[in-house]
């Protein structure tokens, strides 16, 4: 189902990113089923969901979710940060106390 838009997007890896796709997929079942097990539906409404996620700007993603953590950097730049960082886990980002 997702192979034509990985494939559109230029992506070298397709078939280990489908892999990581369905881990998380399988993640989110099982969280589902655990924190949730009177609500057999609630996994299947979840995936049903998923295409008007993708419509929400990635600075409202930013807004609603890394403010507080992060101040005002751009996500982007926690992102790089944080592949070029390694194993260090001291980020001038987070805000103590």
């Amino acid at each position: 189902m997702f192979k034509k838009i990985l494939n559109a997007c230029g992506l070298s890896e397709v078939g280990r990113i489908n892999l990581l796709q369905e881990k998380a997929q399988c993640a989110l079942e099982e969280y589902c089923k655990a924190q949730y097990p009177t609500q057999l539906n609630r996994f299947g409404k979840l995936l049903l969901r998923l295409p008007s996620l993708r419509s929400i700007s990635s600075s409202v993603i930013e807004q609603l979710f890394f403010v507080r953590l992060v101040g005002k950097t751009p996500i982007e730049t926690l992102i790089r940060d944080m592949l070029l960082s390694g194993n260090n886990l001291i980020w001038p980002y987070m805000q103590l106390g």
